[in-house]
């Protein structure tokens, strides 16, 4: 008979294979992030507007840098999960509102805000393309001047990354 302890070793001596093999499996099948937002001919535009440009490495105030794209949408519209994933957050962020932040098998986390509606929870796997939320204009950007968008992110631990930069699927155009 094995014991309680014995059992916990042998699935924590398990848990390194069966990351591999989701890294494996995922890394092979999704290799790229997919647009977040409706793509209408692969087609997806960055916000700018007066109040601010939505490219990555934008400038913000107080000489900060924007951390992700903000993707032009309409309110209401459905938001998808750019990869298959595992939810690590869905509710209010300081700055961001209503957000989601979606953990992949590659290690990379994303990051959609702005949203009007949560449809996932914290814990929920979720599936590239899956709607996962509904977009809106919550968090620092209620202004009424604002285009409505979606934030999205790409993190490496706490490092922001351009998706641009070889991360979202090739097929889809970025119009500035």
């Amino acid at each position: 008979m094995i014991g309680a302890a014995s059992l916990g070793a042998v699935c924590l001596a398990a848990f390194p294979l069966a990351t591999n093999y989701y890294r494996t499996y995922y890394g092979t099948r999704e290799p790229f992030y997919g647009s977040p937002v409706p793509a209408f001919s692969s087609w997806v535009q960055i916000r700018n507007d007066p109040y601010g440009k939505g490219a990555f490495g934008a400038s913000r105030n107080g000489g900060r840098v924007h951390q992700g794209l903000d993707l032009v949408t309409r309110a209401g519209y459905p938001v998808f999960a750019a990869k298959s994933g595992r939810v690590a957050f869905s509710g209010d962020a300081k700055g961001y509102g209503l957000s989601t932040d979606i953990l992949h098998p590659d290690g990379l986390r994303s990051r959609y805000a702005h949203l009007s509606a949560l449809d996932v929870q914290a814990g929920d796997w979720v599936v590239k393309e899956q709607i996962i939320g509904k977009s809106g204009k919550t968090g620092n950007a209620q202004n009424p001047h604002i285009t409505p968008h979606l934030h999205f992110e790409i993190r490496n631990r706490e490092t922001a990354l351009n998706p641009t930069a070889n991360l979202l699927d090739p097929s889809i155009v970025i119009s500035y």
